[in-house]
């Protein structure tokens, strides 16, 4: 039998990811006492850099190496990214470089 953990909140949301600055990049805007739970996600990195998936300011990895044409994908799971209450979901690239892809998330109270 399959459950469905509940506390992710019913709605799902899609967004498109596109940066090319080097720096903390705001990927999902943070909502005043709500919290964002990253569920999913593939990226597409053009060329050699470094990522560090904030919360805020708060660090939710450590840092991860990319190479030119590299791709990150978190598959669905049931144990999301989660950003501290009222904090955005930030992506810091250590280089300037082009990224894309698709993220899914819920944003719950």
């Amino acid at each position: 039998m399959t459950t469905i953990d509940a506390t992710i909140g019913p709605l799902v949301q899609q967004a498109v990811v596109s940066f090319n600055a080097s720096g903390d990049n705001l990927v999902i805007l943070g909502k005043v006492g709500s919290r964002i739970k990253v569920l999913q996600f593939f990226l597409v990195v053009a060329a050699a850099t470094t990522f560090i998936y904030k919360s805020g300011s708060t660090a939710l990895s450590g840092p991860l190496v990319f190479g030119s044409n590299s791709a990150h994908v978190l598959d669905y799971m049931q144990l999301p990214l989660t950003c501290n209450i009222s904090d955005s979901f930030i992506i810091n690239s250590s280089a300037a470089v082009q990224v894309g892809g698709t993220i899914w998330y819920a944003v719950v109270i």
